[in-house]
């Protein structure tokens, strides 16, 4: 009799292992932290199965809850594990959410978002098949959306201090510049210098060539002497 009862109690352990919810030391590991710049944001939900009997899930329903505990859903759809595919889920805010799925990861990409919508997100995955049914939540992911209207600013900070650069640029290139600027001056002076004197000389020696030689004006009046007697007597 004490056998019948101990094989029932084993049986209706068993029967309701596989039919309740299990919350194991299974768990959802996400990132801490997230920024979106455009509106966009994406989310890695790992699952880290120590206690399943499986390598991984087939069929879950996954579920964005927003909020630090996690109160609000945000989208959620059923997943095939199996079928590696972008899948969009249904929303339930303006959100738009859509969910890729490996082995072991969810990632889930959330579109649409707002400076407003700063805040915590956490994945709930359900796992229906295989059994038994696990009800899994993430740690949480703080996603800080920047609002758009920041960007301007950013830009014109970043030009700004680009200006600043170049003007720095400048101030370092002007010390450089005055004594390139002197040199050449220099050398130009030397040239005109040396151009005047080459000049000067070359006067000099074309002044020489036209004077003419002592004595040959002398032997030129004596030679003359007779021609003029002989045009005279004639």
């Amino acid at each position: 009799m004490f056998l019948t009862h101990c094989m029932m109690g084993w049986i209706v352990l068993t029967a309701l292992s596989f039919c309740l919810p299990v919350w194991s030391a299974t768990k959802v590991t996400q990132p801490y932290r997230v920024v979106s710049t455009n509106g966009v944001a994406q989310i890695q939900c790992v699952i880290h199965p120590q206690s399943l009997k499986y390598p991984y899930p087939e069929e879950a329903r996954v579920t964005v809850l927003k909020g630090l505990h996690g109160h609000q859903e945000i989208c959620f759809s059923i997943l095939n594990f199996t079928d590696q595919r972008e899948t969009r889920m249904e929303q339930k805010e303006q959100v738009e959410c859509t969910a890729e799925t490996t082995h072991d990861t969810v990632e889930v990409t959330l579109s649409g978002l707002n400076a407003t919508d700063t805040d915590m997100y956490r994945c709930e995955i359900q796992i229906f098949y295989p059994p038994p049914y696990l009800r899994l939540i993430g740690n949480g992911t703080l996603i800080h959306v920047l609002d758009s209207s920041s960007c301007p600013m950013q830009e014109t900070q970043r030009q700004s201090q680009h200006q600043g650069e170049e003007e720095g640029d400048d101030d370092n290139t002007a010390p450089v510049s005055v004594p390139v600027v002197v040199l050449v001056i220099a050398i130009i002076c030397v040239l005109i210098i040396i151009i005047y004197f080459q000049t000067v000389q070359c006067e000099r020696g074309r002044r020489e060539m036209l004077r003419p030689w002592p004595g040959t004006l002398h032997k030129v009046d004596g030679a003359s002497g007779p021609c003029e007697n002989i045009v005279c007597n004639m």
